[in-house]
């Protein structure tokens, strides 16, 4: 049997808030196959986001286990998960995180100059990076010059750059319309399909169709829905 790629078991993580005390996971077990493109479904408050916070290593649980690509990633100390972050997750969020003052091609470099690359190196690989969601020609465009599609595709650009082995994306079509979000999950089933693990957290119905396998969180407690068809 292959090893996941992501391989979490019983992990639990807690919260207190005005002196009560809440599970965001409760006994959360998740594993997640080199090339699926996983959707995690759920309302707001219940527990998607902590769930992804712990997969992307940004997170600590009070108990559990999880293995990424075979290395225990809670026994590493900072420097070593920041490393694991740069190398192995690209991350896609909802609000883009440009940086204004940037080019496109120069916010897809960000992760690239972190990764300790040449400068001829950096822009070469941007491009490429560019090209692969369909804006090789707006690589000078500022992110005010570009529209909200085109600020997610190059916010999917730098996700890709370093070449990572996962794409997290928190809710990625959550500042769109819904003609420019069908257009952005295009691409990233695209992606899936050259070979990208993605892993989505959303709570739109519709959109997590657009994954190979889906599974709800309600009250930090996973409920597998299967494959999508």
């Amino acid at each position: 049997m292959t090893t996941p790629l992501i391989d979490i078991k019983h992990i639990t993580k807690s919260y207190t808030l005005g002196g009560e005390t809440f599970k965001a996971l409760d006994d959360v077990s998740l594993a997640v196959a080199e090339g699926e493109f996983l959707s995690i479904v759920g309302p707001s408050g219940s527990g998607k986001s902590t769930l992804m916070n712990m997969i992307g290593c940004l997170d600590m649980p009070d108990d559990g286990s999880y293995h990424l690509d075979g290395v225990d990633v809670f026994k590493l100390n900072d420097n070593r998960l920041s490393e694991i972050r740069n190398k192995k997750i690209g991350f896609i969020f909802q609000q883009f995180n440009l940086l204004t003052k940037l080019s496109a091609l120069e916010n897809v470099e960000l992760p690239l100059i972190y990764a300790g690359l040449s400068a001829s190196k950096r822009e070469k690989v941007a491009l490429k990076s560019l090209e692969k969601v369909g804006l090789g020609d707006k690589k000078k465009n500022l992110p005010t010059q570009l529209s909200g599609g085109q600020q997610q595709r190059v916010a999917i650009a730098r996700a890709l750059a370093a070449g990572p082995s996962i794409l997290l994306a928190d809710e990625p079509t959550g500042a769109l319309d819904s003609k420019t979000g069908r257009e952005v999950m295009g691409i990233l089933q695209e992606l899936n399909a050259q070979g990208n693990t993605i892993v989505m957290i959303t709570h739109d119905l519709d959109i997590a169709a657009y994954g190979t396998r889906s599974i709800r969180i309600q009250d930090g407690k996973l409920y597998d829905e299967g494959e999508n068809k």
